[in-house]
């Protein structure tokens, strides 16, 4: 157990009922997932997290820019490398698409949203957890260089270096996704705001201060925590 997971750990002891964005993110695909569904990951790395709700259908595609991680990638059946701006498939066909920490990477996410409505059967549904630009965490890192990002998520949280890509950060908001999705046609199904204290607690104090910002956002500040976690459905008129 790395740190940030040590105190995650600790703050959903103190906090019961609490879960982590990527655990509230899973519940929900798993909830919606169902056998014979076709879902595309967009983004899908090599991480495998998602790996026995995915079990559930044989119809798991996956698209991602990183060959290397695609090649890592062990549990979804069809891989494609490219980008999210130009999706190669046929218009209504899946019946989910998902997105982990992706949406504040992408340059032109209106362009993006439109290719996944386009691939969406109606009523498919986009299911993603990106972060909250109106969090203090996303203001931090906006403040690092680009060029140390590899170094500080290395150090920091554990992950290998090369996992971290160009963050923008273009529909990282309730107001902006909101507004992006409704007029592409999408319909609101849920936008949850998670916290996680997790984040800045390298040590017993720093995670004392981050639970105190925590309790200041549960109180006044609900639309600045960390983590957006949506689901919106494609909806079409008749």
């Amino acid at each position: 157990m790395n740190k940030q997971e040590f105190y995650r750990e600790k703050y959903r002891q103190k906090n019961k009922g609490w879960e982590d964005s990527q655990s509230v993110y899973r519940q929900i695909i798993d909830g919606f997932l169902m056998k014979g569904s076709k879902i595309l990951d967009i983004g899908c790395g090599h991480n495998e997290y998602m790996k026995n709700v995915y079990a559930k259908t044989n119809e798991t595609y996956g698209i991602d820019p990183d060959q290397r991680a695609l090649d890592k990638n062990s549990f979804i059946k069809n891989k494609f490398p490219g980008k999210a701006e130009k999706l190669p498939f046929q218009d209504n066909f899946f019946d989910l698409v998902v997105s982990a920490w992706t949406l504040e990477h992408i340059e032109d996410p209106e362009k993006v949203f439109k290719e996944i409505y386009r691939v969406l059967k109606p009523s498919g549904k986009v299911m993603f957890l990106t972060p909250n630009s109106w969090n203090y965490n996303v203001w931090i890192i906006r403040l690092i260089p680009e060029r140390f990002h590899d170094f500080f998520t290395k150090r920091l949280y554990n992950r290998q270096e090369n996992d971290t890509f160009s963050k923008f950060y273009r529909i990282n908001s309730v107001r902006t996704i909101n507004r992006t999705l409704s007029n592409i046609g999408f319909k609101k199904r849920d936008l949850i705001l998670n916290g996680d204290p997790s984040y800045i607690s390298f040590n017993e104090i720093l995670f004392r201060f981050a639970c105190f910002l925590e309790f200041l956002m549960d109180k006044f500040f609900k639309k600045s925590k960390v983590h957006l976690i949506g689901v919106y459905e494609k909806h079409v008129i008749a």
